[in-house]
């Protein structure tokens, strides 16, 4: 079933699809909306946009700076809190590769500067390796071909690897947040049922559990203030996760 998102943040995507179209032509083979706006759990004003476009060779200099230049905030601006574009060649994408090497990387919105890389040993690859995993389950063409024709599948071992490197990033740089814990309960439905979702539906899997720690019940409640949660108690949490995730490892072929 589609997502229908608000009339401002469809229009946004429309004319960011108009752009690169009129930028790239036959070259572009399909724009892709992933993350929490390809599901039900997308939020106004909380949520980003997170958006994956494929092209069929490796652009050139010329061609990445234009199309960062029509994609800014500063001349097209995004009404959620953020978009998250990614482009991709297409053979970076299919067949799958453990370290996904894009061709652009730009985070711009209302509140924060832009962040441009246009080179992929600048950025942890887990992050896209995950972007793509959670996409070919949920994702959205806006332009091209069906997701599951363009992105080749990702290895379900790929996958927990780059979880334990999320797990490992998000403990070293933002243990206490409220989305330090949901990333963690997303990444633990995903370990014990091969199944991704939003990072509240990852909470209210972690919910049912006879284990699960008080935290996340905390956690969802506190995405909203900011609130900083104990680092005792998330620790708690990220041990039951990692320890599942290394189990699962073992079990992986």
């Amino acid at each position: 079933m589609t997502t229908v998102l608000p009339r401002e943040e469809e229009a946004y995507l429309g004319e960011l699809v108009t752009r690169l179209t009129g930028n790239l032509g036959s070259r572009l083979v399909g724009v892709y909306l992933f993350g929490s706006a390809s599901t039900s759990a997308y939020e106004p004003g909380r949520s980003d946009l997170d958006v994956q476009a494929v092209v069929e060779e490796p652009l050139t200099p010329g061609e990445k700076q234009a199309i960062i230049q029509r994609l800014t905030q500063q001349v097209l601006p995004c009404p959620a809190r953020k978009l998250e574009f990614v482009v991709y060649a297409r053979g970076s994408v299919n067949p799958a590769s453990r370290h996904p090497r894009f061709e652009i990387n730009l985070n711009t919105g209302p509140h924060e500067p832009d962040h441009v890389c246009l080179d992929p040993e600048g950025e942890s690859s887990h992050w896209f390796l995950l972007d793509i995993a959670m996409g070919s389950a949920s994702g959205r063409s806006l332009h091209g071909p069906a997701v599951a024709d363009v992105f080749a599948p990702i290895p379900r071992r790929w996958t927990l690897e780059a979880i334990a490197d999320s797990l490992e990033w998000h403990r070293a740089n933002e243990l206490t947040s409220a989305n330090s814990v949901l990333n963690a309960c997303r990444g633990w439905r995903y370990i014990a049922t091969n199944t991704f979702g939003s990072k509240l539906a990852g909470a209210e899997w972690a919910r049912q559990r006879e284990d699960c720690p008080a935290v996340v019940e905390r956690a969802v409640a506190a995405r909203k203030m900011g609130e900083a949660l104990p680092a005792v108690d998330v620790g708690r949490l990220y041990d039951l996760v990692i320890a599942a995730n290394r189990s699962a490892l073992d079990e992986v072929i």
